[in-house]
């Protein structure tokens, strides 16, 4: 479910811009130092005008916001914009194949660390939110399906990691399926998406993948009500082997 509902922030810092997934699954914030968090719905200086410019209003394969109109291989009806996530229909396909019916509200925070659990921890020492727990509680499943998919173990070749924490309310449905075609930023993306998403407690939930100049790890992770997009990049350079061109 995720995928979706972090899809509204941009990335501002150099290694955001060079590794960034697709351009709405994670935010960056221009943070400076590894344990700052900068939450955009409640931190930002943004101006009432560039909150707007946020607002994406969507009508089958067209998506329309203040920068204009753009047709993308996608048929869906909904607004996105900052924390409030309303879509139903099939998203991007050169994202994944995905569908949705969902609606919330959410709020984010987003840091850097060495780890993905420092990250985490660099988060829950700003914004102490029980969520957090749940997360670092699970990352041994999510570091597994990186080793799993990849065959790359982000624990050990990480050499910086720097992710977003979403935490919303709302409830829907999503499906999707990733087979490891290069999306819109260029990572093959492998795993699968489905869940009834409501205030009961569900299992984890992960994709994973390869940016195709190899020097980069996308996670994606949700549990009930909370998910973590991260970005870990790698100490070597890996070759996409996985990675396959739609």
């Amino acid at each position: 479910a995720f995928s979706a509902q972090a899809r509204n922030l941009d990335r501002h810092c150099t290694f955001c811009s060079a590794h960034a997934p697709p351009d709405r699954a994670m935010g960056c914030g221009g943070s400076k130092a590894k344990d700052e968090v900068i939450n955009p719905t409640t931190k930002d200086t943004k101006t009432a005008d560039r909150v707007v410019d946020k607002v994406k209003v969507h009508v089958g394969s067209l998506e329309i916001g203040t920068d204009g109109v753009a047709v993308k291989p996608k048929f869906n009806l909904g607004v996105t914009g900052p924390n409030v996530y309303v879509m139903g229909g099939v998203r991007d396909v050169r994202d994944g194949v995905a569908v949705e019916a969902f609606g919330m509200m959410h709020k984010d925070y987003m840091s850097k660390g060495s780890t993905l659990v420092e990250v985490l921890q660099n988060i829950k020492a700003v914004e102490p939110l029980p969520v957090l727990d749940d997360l670092i509680k699970v990352m041994p499943e999510a570091i597994a399906a990186v080793m799993e998919s990849l065959k790359i173990d982000i624990a050990a070749e990480g050499a910086e990691a720097e992710g977003v924490v979403f935490v919303f309310t709302g409830t829907g449905v999503t499906a999707g399926l990733y087979l490891g075609w290069l999306d819109t930023k260029g990572y093959g993306m492998i795993g699968v998406e489905g869940q009834v998403s409501t205030a009961a407690s569900i299992g984890l939930s992960v994709r994973v993948g390869l940016h195709e100049s190899g020097e980069a790890v996308r996670v994606v992770m949700w549990l009930a009500n909370v998910g973590f997009d991260a970005v870990v990049r790698l100490k070597t350079k890996h070759h996409p082997e996985t990675v396959v061109r739609a």
